[in-house]
């Protein structure tokens, strides 16, 4: 796996839902891993009412301690459902001294998907990881996906073009543990964002190449040396 591995998350839960098993693996590997969270902040769900700021980021650090996530990073407060007021290189100026400082190998970003948060952290993930001899680069960029991808500019992306399966079944329950502490964000059994939705996306990407428990990632870049 990954040396150094920093993910891109649009909010509190997404990186672990696209990801976490590959995050516990790196760890487990002696790898160093960097959750750079974009946003966090209040909002009200329609499935539970509000739901404050503090509590979703004391979820976000349990969450991160059960997968044992060495570096996070918040860069923003307050923007969810919102990005797009910010300006993209207020964002993309963080992730360029964020890469420089921890000189990740590998980056993650999340597809679009019909969020437009999504959306938005998809074309912030790009321009950042762009090509730039004055900058660090990683050797490797790709960009994960979840259930809400289904539906949306993420399900033109095609496992035949560039697809990286990674065996995360000895590492599923880390994934799933980190999950559970999301109380306020998990929904019930039959919606995607939920850990039934997560559960059958897992087995079917462990299907598709032979595997108790896969996450599929989509190459961007990758560099041999």
């Amino acid at each position: 796996m990954w040396k150094k591995l920093l993910v891109l998350s649009p909010h509190a839960d997404d990186a672990e839902i696209g990801c976490g098993g590959s995050i516990a693996r790196t760890i487990a590997e002696g790898g160093e891993v960097c959750v750079a969270l974009m946003t966090i902040g209040s909002v009200n769900f329609r499935h539970r009412g509000v739901v404050g700021s503090e509590e979703r980021r004391d979820e976000f650090m349990a969450s991160m301690r059960a997968l044992g996530v060495q570096r996070t990073q918040v860069l923003s407060m307050d923007l969810d459902g919102g990005m797009y007021t910010a300006p993209h290189a207020e964002f993309v100026s963080k992730l360029d001294d964020l890469q420089d400082s921890f000189r990740p190998d590998a980056v993650l970003i999340p597809l679009p998907s019909s969020h437009q948060d999504h959306r938005y952290a998809w074309e912030v993930g790009l321009a950042a990881t762009r090509p730039n001899a004055s900058r660090h680069q990683p050797d490797m960029i790709a960009a994960y996906e979840y259930p809400q991808t289904s539906w949306g500019d993420g399900a033109d992306s095609n496992a035949g073009k560039g697809g990286i399966y990674v065996d995360v079944t000895a590492h599923w329950e880390s994934k799933l543990r980190a999950l559970r502490e999301y109380e306020t964000q998990m929904r019930g059994e039959g919606q995607l964002l939920s850990l039934e939705g997560v559960e059958a996306l897992g087995v079917l990407r462990g299907l598709e190449a032979g595997f108790g428990r896969a996450e599929l990632f989509h190459a961007l870049r990758i560099r041999f040396a």
